[in-house]
């Protein structure tokens, strides 16, 4: 996973960008960088010609302290991340209840269990009756097709044209996201083997996907969940950086309409291509931004409130099934298929995510 955001962002930005800078300067620096690892030959001859007898430990190093986030500005990328992600994934777990259909995503932190995300399935009458939603998208899979097989993998480079994520200014932004979609596989794929849900292409020959069929369960939505993720995590990281004024209301705040946009029609891009249901981007948008708001709060020190989704509610009030829209609420306290304990409460801070956290403030302006 971590070749995917770096792999996306360099891959493709820096692709275009450092494939003409980079072509002379890297091709200098990292071409010397990566030839001198690879000619171990070269090196053994260079030091037996100057090395001489050996002095002992000679130089005077700044020992780090124990357990200190500051030593992660030592190491490389991928071993910071995995650190903190280890991190992150403390006092999580999964608990689950087969008669009410229902599965639930808890925190502890001292004492009883938080609730962070309490998910209700659908059941195949929905899903039946979701399919006609299903099948009308297909008609939008023309205009659509390159959108949405660009999409198929983390789709940094959208990201990156709404708020100007770059490689060379935001890299500990990426990380950061690369973090947030680590810990958001790991759960989206435990939600989705526990409902398991049939795919439309099991319900109907007609559906055709323009795209393969992923090889797990549909409910909820990974890619809903991941863009939801996205959006709410880089509106927090603006307006950390760009707070609400008198005179402003914040980078984030002012960039919240396109990013939630985005984040939307990714999801709703799943369901035109024929693999997912309208339900799942809905439960995706809920599990995304609760992700993303109990991630802030770990790296801030902040509250969260609890999220649910009760899959039975999502049907119009004459029982015609309902499609995703960003009109609707998600915070009522109840009887609604979005709802949100009004009661915040303390996550308590990771110090490691901390440190990632304040780096990437520091990247935006």
């Amino acid at each position: 996973m971590s070749g995917g955001i770096s792999g996306g962002i360099s891959g493709g930005i820096s692709g275009g960008i450092s494939g003409g800078i980079s072509g002379g300067i890297s091709g200098g620096i990292s071409g010397g960088i990566s030839g001198a690892i690879a000619s171990a030959d070269a090196l053994t001859v260079s030091r037996a010609a100057i090395v001489g007898p050996y002095d002992g430990p000679v130089l005077k190093v700044k020992w780090p302290a124990f357990n200190d986030p500051a030593n992660l500005k030592r190491w490389d990328k991928v071993p910071d991340m995995l650190a903190i992600g280890s991190e992150l994934m403390e006092g999580l777990s999964f608990g689950t209840n087969a008669r009410q259909y229902r599965a639930e995503l808890q925190y502890t932190r001292q004492g009883a269990p938080l609730s962070l995300v309490t998910l209700k399935g659908p059941d195949e009458a929905l899903l039946k009756k979701q399919l006609s939603l299903v099948a009308a998208y297909a008609d939008l899979r023309t205009d659509r097709s390159l959108e949405i097989v660009e999409q198929m993998g983390y789709p940094v480079a959208f990201w990156s044209s709404v708020v100007g994520l770059t490689s060379h200014r935001h890299s500990k932004t990426l990380q950061l996201l690369e973090v947030a979609f680590n810990l958001t596989a790991s759960v989206i794929q435990r939600f989705k083997f526990m409902f398991s849900t049939t795919r439309p292409v099991e319900f109907s020959p007609q559906i055709q996907p323009m795209i393969p069929t992923p090889g797990h369960g549909a409910w909820p939505s990974g890619h809903a969940t991941e863009a939801f993720v996205a959006a709410t995590l880089l509106q927090a990281l603006l307006d950390a950086s760009s707070p609400t004024t008198a005179r402003h209301p914040g980078n984030g705040v002012a960039s919240r309409e396109q990013l939630q946009r985005l984040a939307a029609r990714i999801a709703v891009n799943r369901t035109v291509a024929g693999v997912h249901y309208p339900v799942d981007s809905a439960a995706g948008r809920l599990l995304g931004t609760a992700l993303a708001e109990f991630i802030v709060a770990r790296a801030t020190g902040g509250k969260v409130h609890g999220r649910g989704f009760n899959a039975s509610l999502f049907q119009e009030p004459d029982g015609a099934p309902k499609d995703f829209s960003l009109n609707d609420p998600m915070d009522h306290a109840s009887g609604y298929p979005y709802t949100r304990d009004p009661r915040a409460r303390a996550v308590g801070e990771a110090p490691l995510l901390n440190w990632l956290w304040e780096e990437a403030v520091k990247e935006w302006p």
